[in-house]
């Protein structure tokens, strides 16, 4: 017999094992395949001037047509 589960359903099963785990600082050269603890700002803007010529939008070729 096999069970069939909505979405909502196994979430709702499953979202109560999961816990949020703490923060733990590392070095630059370890953090690859983490995620960050909270959002990180920039002190200063690069550039820092307007440069409206990086600014832009891709297409696909088959999109294009």
């Amino acid at each position: 017999m096999v069970l069939m589960f909505s979405v909502d359903e196994a979430l709702a099963q499953m979202l109560p094992s999961f816990r949020t785990l703490p923060a733990k600082r590392v070095s630059l050269s370890r953090v690859m395949g983490r995620v960050l603890a909270e959002d990180i700002t920039a002190d200063t803007a690069l550039p820092p001037f307007a440069n409206s010529s990086m600014d832009g939008y891709a297409v696909r070729a088959a999109d294009a047509l």
